[in-house]
């Protein structure tokens, strides 16, 4: 976390407007596969679709100094973010993430665990998906972000009952073809 210290720093009025997309900036403790990246970002943006939400990637590295943005939110992934030749672990437990607060307030940072996003998946996958693991992991951390991603919005400590944001997701809604927010959580994002 002590690198982020200094981008900490330089936020103030996050989260602010509507004035422009939301300005994702994701920082990687390991960098993970090509796959994933692109199957995230097309998960969270499907995900979003019906939302006047849009969501602009960059790399924390790729973010210039005095570069200025309207909206802005950090995630930080950490472990490993691929879907690595491993033996079934069904235990679970452990966040898959969460979203920081100070003094009851919800934070634009969040962090990923994606070995436990990764166990989580690979719990839920039979034979052929496994050669697709890499995708559908990065499908599995879209759905973990955009669950976080809107606690930040809502700025709400609560979950549903249904959808993406509910209080546990499982390996198997984490990796299904499809699986979206409550249609009363999409109003709330509006």
């Amino acid at each position: 976390m002590m690198r982020l210290v200094p981008l900490w720093l330089c936020l103030a009025g996050v989260l602010a407007s509507e004035a422009g997309p939301l300005t994702l900036v994701v920082d990687y403790e390991s960098p993970p596969a090509a796959a994933s990246m692109a199957a995230m970002q097309k998960e969270l943006d499907r995900l979003l679709q019906a939302s006047p939400l849009r969501i602009d990637w960059k790399l924390r590295d790729d973010l210039r100094a005095g570069e200025s943005v309207n909206d802005l939110a950090v995630v930080r992934f950490r472990g490993s973010c691929r879907m690595e030749t491993m033996p079934i672990v069904f235990d679970e437990r452990g966040p898959l993430a969460f979203t920081h607060t100070a003094d009851g307030e919800i934070l634009p940072f969040t962090e990923v665990f994606c070995d436990n996003v990764r166990t989580a998946a690979r719990s839920a996958m039979w034979a052929g998906e496994v050669a697709r693991g890499d995708e559908l992991l990065g499908r599995a951390m879209a759905r973990v972000v955009a669950h976080e991603v809107f606690h930040m919005l809502t700025k709400s400590h609560d979950h549903s009952k249904d959808g993406v944001f509910k209080k546990r997701l499982s390996g198997a809604q984490l990796i299904a073809e499809r699986f979206d927010f409550a249609a009363a959580d999409l109003k709330r994002l509006r």
